[in-house]
């Protein structure tokens, strides 16, 4: 999949991430695939420079209990 994701706010992330499931894509990739939808929207200064990696990792927790137990 070549898509390229360009979003600024934890909604449009959410969106993505529920738009995989949506996809049917390979459940053993769906994690790995939603991590790096997470990452690429952490790296694109979500943080703003103010949280730290542990607020990273709660945020991704979150995110994928809630989205990842649909899968």
């Amino acid at each position: 999949m070549d898509v390229i994701f360009n979003f600024s706010r934890y909604e449009e992330l959410r969106h993505s991430v529920l738009q995989l499931l949506r996809e049917n894509l390979d459940p053993d990739l769906l994690q790995e695939e939603a991590h790096d939808l997470f990452e690429t929207w952490w790296s694109a200064d979500a943080s703003n420079g103010q949280w730290n990696d542990d607020v990273k990792q709660r945020l991704w927790t979150s995110l994928w209990q809630e989205v990842g137990q649909q899968a």
